[in-house]
């Protein structure tokens, strides 16, 4: 496994994405979104796949920074950073373990592909973009409306309304690897609330995903 590297700061960020420190959320959205589509693998080559991992770290960097400035802080002793998604080069076995292998093969037919969490934010599927956008999509309509869809690149906003929470902005940004498609997932609020956690809107979104995989277990 490949070491990590040292942990991306806000003013690095910011360079990445071509904004300014402290530029308004709305302008970084708009950067990340046009560095992804143009820096994405399935647009420029796999080459630029290390490229394309920056541009979500830098997203997730700036994101967690807009966060901690607002009433939404994270709890005494939460993490300071949140993780970068793994390296190009990291062997997807090294972080689900060995039933990646068991499971890596096509489902059967109308069945989901499986489903691991790689960190509070990442999830990975055994199965190519262009089936796991297709999957993501119909799970997606189970936790809210999707709002925006860019299957090129691919990415998409699911706008969520939970009980007792504000409105809240799921964006949903695919990487295919050698072993499937790596889902980065960033969460916020388009209220004047601070939006619910990413680990618990993630958290519905596997669950929907997990009912297409195992469809026994719906209900």
């Amino acid at each position: 496994m490949s070491p990590r590297r040292a942990a991306m700061t806000a003013a690095e960020a910011a360079r990445v994405l071509g904004v300014a420190r402290g530029a308004a959320w709305a302008e970084v959205r708009v950067a990340y979104r046009d560095q992804i589509r143009s820096h994405h693998p399935d647009h420029a080559g796999e080459s630029s796949s290390g490229r394309a991992a920056r541009i979500i770290e830098a997203y997730r960097v700036l994101d967690h920074a807009r966060t901690e400035r607002g009433p939404g802080s994270p709890a005494p002793g939460a993490r300071s950073v949140p993780p970068a998604p793994p390296d190009a080069g990291t062997d997807v076995s090294d972080l689900v373990g060995d039933s990646w292998r068991r499971h890596r093969h096509r489902p059967p037919e109308g069945l989901a592909p499986a489903v691991w969490r790689l960190d509070g934010g990442t999830l990975l599927l055994a199965a190519p973009a262009d089936e796991t956008f297709r999957w993501l999509v119909e799970a997606a309509h189970d936790i809210g409306e999707v709002t925006y869809v860019d299957g090129s690149v691919p990415i998409m906003e699911v706008l969520c309304r939970f009980e007792g929470e504000p409105a809240t902005s799921l964006l949903l940004t695919l990487q295919g690897r050698a072993a499937g498609t790596e889902v980065f997932c960033t969460v916020e609020s388009i209220e004047d609330r601070p939006a619910p956690p990413t680990e618990s809107v993630v958290d519905l979104l596997e669950l929907a995903l997990h009912r297409r995989t195992h469809p026994e277990t719906a209900g």
